[in-house]
């Protein structure tokens, strides 16, 4: 929810219909190798980069009894490498490659996102694990891996507020022997019980070429591709076929979990098991939970947030998958409000939304931002190869990755409600219910044995020598040119022409930052800049949404340490409306008593919620120690302290004071020339003046260490783990206390580096 404080350029992502169609796909490559290996090859020349994602048809789905979390158990295990590659990790970094993996219901991805040039290395590299790996894992690294994934397992889940029942309630929506029963992250139990034989067999009957699929995007040559592809991949022997499981018979949980755990305020999330990802229904769903659940104007944030004032926010969200799909919507309550009442009205809410007839204006909007959100969101090349792969493996089609989806483009008024009314009756509901107050024990999913194990029986496989082939010569980086311009009230542009990017980003960037306020006062200025994001000249908070929504276009701020920055992401040829919108944010900025309110309430929840997220609590621990509280100036975090103290006019006065004509500069990536980008400027911002000079940047020194090192233990209410981190030689300031907050750090005595 918080998250947006600290994104640039944020883009709400939606068009009305009459926007244009997107540019003509690349054309993809599809082919089969003999060992059955699915390629899918993307060329993409603008930018010598290629991306590789490698899809493993194994995920959670796959699990027998007694071996939940093996697929996100093997994941790790394929980084710790084999006899030609033992430094997976170190191979890679050696060439400024990106690599990672995850692991989902339907199946394991790897990826790697570098230069063109490395792409023979990343062939031979991820043949050689596909091949040899499972015969490479020893006792030492299965213990090794096991242990991270349990260390994970206790961020992510255990340590992390309401995770654990997240989880619980996810795969609940799926009752048993529904594949989607069983956790992605698997119990411990099971994870403790795994043996060498066990992981080894899990290789031999899943990571097999005739259970894969290789995409490649970017910077490639078909020919030459297809040629290293055959001397690499190729050479892998082909294994046995692996059945998928079944699509079981649709059939409602109606679950209903109340927990307690280190939660700020009650939560309620309402669900619904829902139609495999290759269903027609997708797209209707698609739009309804845009409509439902969009944060800024949906049905609940204005019946729950802005009416009833019963919530700090509402969302909701349809997501599909290969043996069926969930719809959630879910709000977190207000200062005072019963998780009891939240609920109710929530179901009240949801009910009403069923029966009220749909604007066809909405859900046009609604569609089409899904489309626009869809094609901005396969632009960078590893989000393109992503969405590729799982499109070639779970709907079987590679090629609608990179066209309009046309469940969502042709579904109707009338198909919107008619899949609503049919998938989403009321009595089917499934509720989580999490509260405030100490956490109690886990799922038994998450900690007990899923069943009496059964062995692997898939054959032991022989090594295979795959060549080593080296990563060519890196090319060299061509950078746009930079470009300015002046407007007639002596702001400054500073543009960068891209000629095919899809969108403008334009910032007014103001000096003064988190250092810029007084003591007292941390977050004054961000809490300005997203008010100004809440409603602007005649339009409140949900009509200047809409507004730019309805032009492809998303009006956001960023706050750092020096600079506080109102952003504009808007398409080409909507500039001059998106850049009108931009100037009602800065000059004409509304401040809304009752959007005040919601964001203060939002913001009070991500304080009180970030003390329970345990990195969290260690990095703006040791950030306080490097970086030290000065007589007089701003501390480096927020405190609820400063933020009680601060007012709505306070916020209104320090906006004006900093967004002046002599403090702020623009600036602005986009396709078109400076001179498209300075006129449209110059249309909204030309006339504005002011004497005010602005707020000035403030910089702040950080603490010099002498080499020796102290760790700051943070003591934390009831942790699964524990975190330590390295900064400075100094304590960090003591915090007051407060519910489940943590207590003051203690720095040890130092100790040496290799302690």
């Amino acid at each position: 929810m918080m998250k947006q404080v600290f994104l640039a350029f944020t883009v709400v992502l939606a068009v009305l219909a009459g926007m244009e169609a997107p540019a003509k796909a690349e054309p993809t490559v599809t082919y089969a190798l003999d060992n059955g290996l699915q390629v899918v090859l993307v060329p993409d020349h603008r930018v010598p980069k290629v991306v590789m994602n490698l899809r493993y048809r194994v995920g959670s789905m796959n699990e027998p009894a007694g071996r939940s979390g093996f697929a996100h158990l093997f994941e790790h295990l394929m980084f710790s490498g084999t006899p030609a590659w033992p430094n997976v990790f170190g191979a890679h970094a050696a060439l400024g490659n990106e690599i990672n993996a995850w692991t989902t219901e339907d199946g394991t991805v790897y990826y790697v996102d570098g230069l063109s040039s490395s792409l023979p290395m990343i062939l031979s590299l991820e043949a050689d694990r596909m091949a040899n790996l499972g015969r490479s894992v020893t006792q030492a690294k299965l213990d090794l891996q096991r242990s991270v994934v349990k260390n994970e397992m206790r961020q992510n889940v255990l340590d992390k507020a309401g995770a654990s029942g997240w989880e619980a309630f996810w795969s609940g929506l799926f009752p048993k022997p529904h594949p989607y029963s069983r956790m992605v992250i698997g119990s411990v139990a099971d994870l403790d019980a795994a043996t060498l034989d066990d992981v080894r067999g899990f290789f031999n009957s899943y990571y097999l070429p005739n259970n894969a699929v290789l995409v490649l995007v970017g910077d490639l040559e078909i020919d030459d591709t297809k040629a290293l592809i055959a001397d690499t991949f190729g050479r892998v022997a082909r294994g046995a076929d692996v059945a998928r499981p079944a699509v079981p018979a649709p059939t409602q949980a109606r679950l209903k979990l109340v927990l307690e755990d280190r939660v700020p305020s009650p939560i309620v999330v309402v669900g619904f098991s829902g139609p495999v990802a290759q269903s027609p229904d997708n797209g209707a769903l698609s739009i309804a939970a845009e409509l439902l659940g969009n944060g800024e104007y949906g049905f609940l944030r204005n019946r729950l947030v802005s009416q009833l004032g019963i919530a700090t926010y509402a969302s909701a969200s349809w997501t599909g998958g290969l043996l069926g799909g969930r719809f959630t919507f879910e709000a977190g309550a207000a200062e005072g409000v019963a998780p009891e009442a939240l609920e109710s009205a929530m179901k009240t809410a949801f009910a009403d939304f069923l029966k009220t007839p749909l604007d066809p204006v909405d859900v046009e909007r609604a569609r089409t931002g899904i489309l626009q959100a869809a094609r901005l969101g396969s632009e960078a090349l590893k989000d393109r190869a992503g969405v590729v792969s799982y499109n070639a493996d779970v709907l079987g089609d590679a090629q609608s990755a990179l066209v309009d989806d046309p469940r969502v483009k042709d579904a109707s008024v009338a198909d919107v409600e008619a899949t609503m009314k049919r998938l989403l009756k009321p009595e089917d509901a499934s509720v989580l219910v999490l509260k405030p107050g100490p956490r109690g024990g886990y799922p038994d999913a998450l900690i007990g044995s899923s069943g009496t194990p059964q062995p692997f029986t898939a054959p032991e496989r022989a090594a295979i020598d795959i060549p080593k082939h080296a990563a060519g010569q890196a090319p060299s980086a061509t950078l746009p040119a930079m470009e300015t311009a002046t407007l007639s009230n002596g702001i400054k542009l500073v543009h960068y022409t891209m000629p095919e990017a899809p969108m403008v980003y334009v910032a007014a960037s103001a000096a003064g930052g988190w250092n810029s306020v007084p003591e007292g006062k941390e977050g004054l200025l961000e809490l300005a800049a997203s008010m100004a994001t809440r409603g602007a000249a005649d339009r409140g908070s949900a009509d200047f949404a809409k507004a730019a929504s309805d032009i492809g276009a998303g009006v956001g701020h960023q706050a750092g340490t020096l600079t506080t920055m109102m952003t504009l992401g808007v398409p080409p040829e909507k500039l001059d409306q998106g850049i009108g919108l931009l100037a009602d944010a800065v000059l004409k900025p509304r401040f809304d008593k009752t959007e005040w309110t919601v964001l203060m309430a939002q913001t009070v929840d991500w304080l009180n919620g970030r003390e329970a997220d345990l990195p969290g609590v260690a990095g703006r621990m040791a950030k306080a120690t490097l970086i030290p509280q000065v007589p007089g100036k701003a501390a480096v975090d927020w405190s609820a302290k400063a933020l009680a103290s601060i007012s709505l006019d306070e916020a209104r006065d320090a906006f004006k004071a900093e967004f002046t004509p002599k403090a702020v500069t623009f600036y602005s990536v986009g396709p078109m020339p400076v001179a498209t980008v300075a006129a449209s400027l110059e249309k909204a911002f030309g006339a504005w003046t002011s004497d005010t000079a602005g707020v000035p940047s403030s910089r702040r020194r950080r603490r010099i260490s002498t080499g020796d090192r102290k760790c700051c233990w943070c003591p934390n209410p009831a942790p699964a783990s524990r975190r330590c981190s390295w900064r400075g030689r100094r304590p960090a300031p003591t915090r007051a206390s407060a519910p489940n907050r943590p207590r003051s750090p203690t720095c040890l005595a130092p100790i040496s580096p290799a302690g």
